[in-house]
Order: C-alpha cells, then sequence, then structure tokens
C-alpha cells in the first residue's frame, strides 16, 4: 500500500501529467508522503494499544523505511532540481535558507534510524537501538518545522498545522501512556 502513491507518481510522469510545474509538483509529494508515512508510523503503538491489536506493531518498521524511502527521493529530487546533483551546492543552501537546514537535519537524524531498523542492528545495538529510534520525535518535529517553513514562503499554513497538530497529540499519547505505565509499576510494586 505504502508503494502506491510512489506508482501513481511514476506513471503521472511517464505520462508527462504532472503538471506544468513537474518537479514542484513531485517534491511535494514525495515530502508529503515521507510526512505522512512518518505520522503513520509514529501511531502505530498507540493504535495497538487503543485497540488491542499488537499484530499492527509489524507495520511499525516496514511503515518507516517507506517513510525514509519517500525522504530519499524528496531529498535526491531538490538535490537534482535544485542543486544538479552538487552536494556541496546543497550544504551552501542549508546555511541560508532555513527550511533546507530543518530538512536537512531531519534526513540526517532519520538515517541512523533506517541503517539500524533491521534485526541484526538491533542485537548489535542493544539498548543503544532504542534511543537511536526514540528520534523519531525529533524527527517528526523537525519534518513539521520543515513543512511550515517551505510553506510560510507561500502563505499556506493549514497542512503543516495539521500535520504539528497530529504530532503533539501522538507524542501526548505517548507521554501519557509512559506516565500510566510508570504509575501502574509503582502502585503494583506496593
Amino acid at each position: 500500500m505504502a508503494a502506491l502513491p510512489l506508482l501513481d507518481l511514476l506513471l503521472l510522469t511517464l505520462t508527462d501529467r504532472l503538471g506544468v510545474h513537474p518537479q514542484e509538483t513531485l517534491l511535494r509529494a514525495t515530502g508529503t508522503w515521507s510526512l505522512t508515512l512518518l505520522l503513520v508510523t509514529l501511531a502505530v503503538s498507540p493504535c495497538c494499544r487503543w485497540l488491542q491489536w499488537p499484530a499492527l506493531m509489524g507495520l511499525r518498521r516496514m511503515l518507516g523505511l517507506w517513510a525514509f524511502a519517500y525522504l530519499v527521493i524528496h531529498l535526491s529530487g531538490f538535490l537534482a532540481f535544485e542543486h544538479d546533483f552538487r552536494i556541496g551546492a546543497l550544504f551552501k543552501d542549508a546555511l541560508t535558507r532555513p527550511f533546507v537546514t530543518v530538512g536537512l537535519a531531519a534526513f540526517l537524524l532519520m538515517l541512523p534510524m533506517a541503517l539500524t531498523s533491521f534485526r541484526g542492528a538491533q542485537m548489535r545495538l542493544g539498548a543503544n537501538w532504542k534511543r537511536i529510534h526514540r528520534m523519531i520525535y525529533a524527527i517528526a518535529g523537525l519534518a513539521c518545522l520543515h513543512f511550515f517553513l517551505h510553506r510560510a514562503g507561500k502563505n499556506n499554513f493549514a497542512d503543516p498545522v495539521w500535520a504539528l497538530m497530529l504530532t503533539l497529540v501522538l507524542l501526548a499519547a505517548r507521554l501519557r501512556w509512559l506516565g500510566i505505565q510508570k504509575w501502574w509499576n509503582t502502585f503494583s510494586r506496593n
């Protein structure tokens, strides 16, 4: 299912139906799908608890990797369309445009998560694996900020505000659950 938007973009590209600004269409779509899948990944744990459906947890890694795949395509497209694949120009751009800085930071934080998302890495890293993967909350915040900063130049705030609100709800659900679990563990020991 996560591949369907990518297949749709490929079909639109091959049939020359991406619109007047095809690069912008590709960048917007891949960025939006990366953020969407990142938020869906964050929603898996609360949904497992609320729905009491632990089998959903098996989807979390796949969804996170798809979010990263869309992010790689998004960044590659930006690098190709804006900087002719010159990495130095990308980093120079990151020094002048805040939305590029924030987006690049989100990518650089997500890279170790993608590289360590496999069972072997989990075993080798032990408890450090969880520390790395807790960066998802910072990444979600950075992704929302990147979205907001990019859309701010176009006076389009509605979608970034919705994404940020959803991120905050998911983070609050996680913090609430952790608080309830700590309280229950303390209570059950006494």
